[in-house]
């Protein structure tokens, strides 16, 4: 582990080298994991410009990183049989706030920002995609497979994935994916740019030596012929055009997928393993949410930008076909998500059964098909957020604590259901009853991860300094998890920044208000700071015992709220 000693080597690193702010995030995570108040502190958690809102002192990586090729079928075999990564404990890159601060991999939107309907809707979209009235020029096939599909050069010189629908199931994936790349860019992440288009089949004109996939796997040219064959296997509307998902290319030079777990060698600025990021740990919760049962490897792009004359690594979260009811390829299958596609617990749970157990995902009442067909497989009645599983265990998700699940849970209540209703709309569903069911069901969804991770710690947040004192709220009675009426104790004492103990500056009160007055004229001194303990008492919830500590650092006649601890 990073302790307060290498942080301040890092620091004087920084001033020599430029070294990377991340290693002073990380550590000032740990610094404050191992709170004075505890008796670990050994050395300052807390530095002049904490906290860290933004990761913006980058290294510019000037030589050309490697093109990352990743095996899917060793990804998979090799999380199934064996937990990559390495250790445990709390994530390594919050700031002193307990909070991700925006970077190359997360950017703080709707959590901290409300956005508004259009920017919810617009997302990560600067264009209106492919000209659909101008001719597609086809260089490159993607496959041959069930759901086919070419990457293209649109009259302006964009290039473009078009993906389509299956042929039994239209809008399934094309519907899931544009909603879900929408809701996961206002999240936070970076996500390509995906746009539903109606074409004409007649658009799509091949670039001489562009060449498709057969179903042996031999490269052959890419003829007229062959590519009205591979169309009649895609969905039609009643005026002929086909309805396809176009997907921009990112921006930047394409480095290939990153993994859930360890860094890339190349990149200077990843200096924290994946598996203890949290937003890759708390994207669990996000995934169990929105059934992104496809959370693997293979879906993320890393991509080299240039930004402002700087040059670094861009971390994306890229196809999500799979998403909600929809398989990609197919309607999702009924045991994903409650079980790993091979779960060798359930093949154990199963041979001691003898075969007779009846695996959980049995007893769902799922709709009836062709029923809500283009939202596919889609329920929130047998959903349990702690119990939902990917496609194959992933180690940033295995390693997700309570206050991973915390942050994320904070932000995925933050969208009201006519947020929600507008994302949904993007995937312009034809049938409106699908459209009600779906966004009924991801609601219901919502309510229940919220619900699950702001049981297990106390909910108490969006502290702030007011002329009454600090303010705080309790999530979990805002959103209805818990009745009104929690008694919170509370304590104050001053903190010297990296001493060991704390000095009491007053005995514990137990009462309602969520506003604690400041105490009057604490005899402060040197690099000393306020810290108040609140512990929320509920019969119906033990885990909110643990207390939450403030830090409140002097800024002349005033406070500024510096550091939290869960």
């Amino acid at each position: 582990m990073r302790n307060t000693g290498q942080r301040q080597q890092v620091r004087g690193a920084r001033r020599v080298a430029h070294a990377v702010s991340a290693w002073r995030v990380v550590v000032a995570g740990l610094a404050l994991a191992f709170s004075p108040a505890v008796g670990l502190a050994q050395g300052p958690p807390f530095y002049p410009d904490d906290p860290i809102l933004a990761d913006t002192d980058l290294l510019d990586v000037t030589t050309e990183p490697a093109e990352l090729e990743l095996s899917d079928l060793f990804d998979r075999f090799g999380h199934i049989l064996a937990d990559t990564g390495e250790g445990g404990g709390e994530a390594q890159n919050v700031n002193t706030l307990d909070e991700v601060p925006d970077g190359n991999w997360f950017v703080n939107r709707h959590g901290v920002r409300r956005l508004t309907l259009e920017e919810l809707t617009r997302g990560p979209n600067t264009t209106d995609g492919p000209n659909p009235n101008a001719p597609w020029r086809v260089f490159r096939s993607k496959s041959q497979g069930l759901t086919p599909g070419f990457q293209i050069i649109d009259d302006v010189g964009d290039r473009y994935i078009i993906k389509f629908d299956p042929v039994e199931v239209p809008e399934l994936a094309s519907a899931a994916e544009v909603i879900a790349t929408k809701l996961f860019y206002a999240i936070g992440y970076h996500t390509p740019q995906n746009h539903i288009v109606r074409v004409r089949p007649d658009n799509f004109v091949i670039d001489a030596g562009t060449t498709l996939e057969d179903q042996f796997g031999d490269e052959r040219e890419l003829t007229a012929e062959r590519l009205a064959r591979v169309l009649r296997g895609v969905p039609r509307l009643a005026d002929g055009r086909l309805r396809v998902t176009a997907s921009k290319y990112l921006d930047g030079q394409p480095l290939g997928p990153f993994r859930y777990y360890g860094t890339r060698s190349d990149d200077p600025n990843d200096v924290i393993p994946h598996e203890h990021r949290r937003e890759l740990r708390g994207l669990r919760l996000f995934a169990a949410w929105t059934n992104h049962d496809d959370t693997r490897a293979q879906n993320t792009q890393d991509s080299w930008v240039d930004v402002d004359g700087s040059r670094h690594i861009r971390h994306h979260l890229l196809d999500f076909g799979s998403t909600f009811g929809s398989g990609s390829v197919e309607i999702q299958l009924a045991n994903l998500s409650f079980q790993y596609w091979l779960d060798m617990a359930e093949v154990k749970r199963n041979f001691l059964g003898l075969g007779l157990r009846a695996p959980a995902y049995r007893s769902v009442e799922w709709p009836e098909f062709p029923t809500y067909q283009s939202v596919g497989r889609w329920e929130s009645v047998a959903f349990d957020p702690a119990a939902w599983k990917n496609d194959y265990p992933n180690p940033a998700f295995v390693r997700m604590t309570d206050r991973d699940a915390f942050w994320a849970a904070k932000i995925l209540m933050r969208f009201t259901a006519e947020e929600l209703l507008a994302l949904v709309q993007t995937g312009e569903y034809s049938d409106p009853d699908a459209e009600r069911y779906f966004h009924q069901v991801l609601v219901e969804r919502q309510q229940k991860s919220g619900r699950y991770a702001m049981g297990r710690i106390n909910p108490l947040d969006e502290f702030a300094l007011t002329g009454a004192g600090l303010e705080f709220v309790n999530l979990a009675e805002r959103y209805g998890f818990a009745a009104s009426g929690t008694r919170y104790q509370t304590a104050w004492s001053i903190y010297v920044n990296g001493a060991d103990g704390v000095l009491g500056l007053s005995a514990p009160a137990t009462g309602t208000s969520t506003v604690l007055s400041l105490p009057a004229d604490p005899p402060l001194g040197g690099d000393s700071y306020l810290m108040a303990e609140i512990r929320s008492l509920h019969p119906d919830f033990p885990a909110w015992d643990t207390p939450v500590r403030v830090y409140l650092r002097p800024d002349g006649d005033r406070f500024e709220l510096v550091g939290i601890v869960r």
